[in-house]
C-alpha cells in the first residue's frame, strides 16, 4: 500500500508541478461563488450522506474546513496548491479587518499583497504581520504580535499537510456529487465560517456566561476550540470519537453506515448544529453579538494559555501537533473541489 501512495504523490506531483490558472467565471458544472444558487439541487439530507459514504468527510467537516480556510489567500493557494485563481475565485475567508461594522467572512480569497522582493514564504508571513502591528484592528482581536506570527506560521503548517493529500485527490478524486454537495451553500462550511469569523473578532461571545468571562482587553480567540462543538452549558454529552476512516483505493474511502449514522445522531440532529444552520448572521455587530450570546452558547470563553513564555509555546505547540490530520484531508477535498 505503501509504494502505492509513493507512486501517486509522483503523478500528483507531475500533475501539479506547473501552476494552473482557474477563474470563477469559468465554465463548470456548477457555480463557483458561494454567494449564488447552490450547486446541487439535491436535498439536503441525500448531501450529507453522500459527504460521509462517498467522500468519506466526518461530521466535524464544516469546523475542519473552516478553520483550515479562514486565513487562506489567493497567494497561498497558489504557493500550496499550485492553482492561480481569479479575482472572483468563490473560496470563502474571513477578513483580516476586524474595524466595526466591516463583512466579516468575505466571498472570494483576496490577495496577501505580500512584499515581491522577499523570496522564501515564511518571510513574507513575517512581514505581512509586522507590517501592520501598529494597526489595532488588524487580524485576532487580542493577539499579542508574537501570537499573529504563530497563527500565521500554523495556519501554513496546515495547508501543507492538506496538499499531501490534495495531491492524492489529483490522481484518485471524489466523486463528482460530492463536490456538488461540498460546496454548496447548504452544506456547513460557510456558517461554521461565519461563527469562526465571530469569535476572532468578538472572542468570548459564546461563553453562556453574560458578561463574557474575560473583559475584552483579556480575551481572545481559542486557536484550539475556537469553533467545536462544546456541550459545556447544554444538557448534552459530547460527542464520541469519529469512527476509524476506512481507505478508498489507496487514500481515505468511502465510511461505512456507522459514520452516516454518527453524523447524524450527534451533529446533525444535536441542539447547537441546528441553531447554527438557521443563525443569522446579518445585520449589525451588536445585533448579531446580542443573539449570537443567546442562540450559539458553546462554552467557549476564549483563549486560556498566552504566547509569553517557554510554557506558554510548549502547550500551543502541544495543541499544533494534537490537530487531527483527517481534518487535513477533508479540507484537501474541499479544495480539490473548488479549484478543479
Amino acid at each position: 500500500m505503501f509504494a502505492t501512495q509513493v507512486i501517486l504523490l509522483i503523478a500528483a506531483a507531475a500533475v501539479s508541478a506547473t501552476p494552473t490558472s482557474r477563474s470563477g467565471n469559468e465554465s463548470t458544472t456548477w457555480t463557483t461563488n458561494w454567494t449564488t444558487e447552490p450547486r446541487t439541487d439535491a436535498p439536503v439530507n441525500v448531501c450529507e450522506e453522500i459527504l460521509v459514504t462517498e467522500g468519506n468527510l466526518r461530521g466535524n467537516y464544516g469546523q475542519a474546513i473552516a478553520h483550515r480556510l479562514h486565513s487562506i489567500t489567493r497567494d497561498d493557494i497558489r504557493y500550496y496548491f499550485g492553482v492561480d485563481v481569479s479575482d472572483e475565485n468563490g473560496i470563502t475567508t474571513v477578513s483580516e479587518d476586524m474595524s466595526p461594522e466591516v463583512e466579516r467572512v468575505l466571498p472570494n480569497a483576496p490577495s496577501a499583497d505580500y512584499d515581491k522582493e522577499i523570496l522564501t514564504q515564511a518571510m513574507k508571513q513575517l512581514d505581512k504581520v509586522l507590517s501592520h502591528m501598529d494597526n489595532k484592528d488588524y487580524s485576532i482581536v487580542n493577539y499579542s504580535i508574537l501570537e499573529k506570527i504563530a497563527h500565521s506560521f500554523h495556519m501554513s503548517e496546515l495547508w501543507a499537510r492538506s496538499k499531501l493529500h490534495f495531491d492524492l485527490l489529483s490522481v484518485n478524486p471524489v466523486p463528482e456529487e460530492v463536490c456538488r454537495c461540498l460546496t454548496s451553500p447548504d452544506s456547513d462550511v460557510i456558517p461554521y465560517l461565519e461563527l469562526l469569523a465571530l469569535k476572532i473578532k468578538f472572542p468570548g461571545l459564546t461563553s453562556g456566561l453574560n458578561p463574557p468571562a474575560a473583559p475584552p482587553k483579556d480575551a481572545a480567540y481559542n486557536i484550539g476550540i475556537g469553533y467545536s462543538f462544546s456541550f459545556k452549558n447544554k444538557e448534552e454529552s459530547a460527542p464520541p470519537a469519529a469512527p476509524p476512516a476506512n481507505t478508498r483505493k489507496e487514500g481515505f474511502g468511502p465510511a461505512d453506515d456507522s459514520a452516516y449514522k454518527l453524523y447524524i445522531e450527534v451533529y446533525k440532529d444535536s441542539e447547537y448544529a441546528k441553531n447554527l444552520r438557521s443563525f443569522d448572521f446579518s445585520g449589525d455587530d451588536a445585533d448579531v453579538v446580542s443573539r449570537a450570546q443567546q442562540e450559539l452558547v458553546d462554552g467557549d470563553t476564549g483563549l486560556d494559555e498566552r504566547l509569553d513564555s517557554e510554557e506558554g509555546w510548549q502547550a500551543w505547540k502541544e495543541g499544533f501537533k494534537s490537530m487531527d490530520d483527517f481534518d487535513n484531508y477533508q479540507f484537501a477535498v474541499y479544495m480539490h473541489c473548488m479549484l478543479q
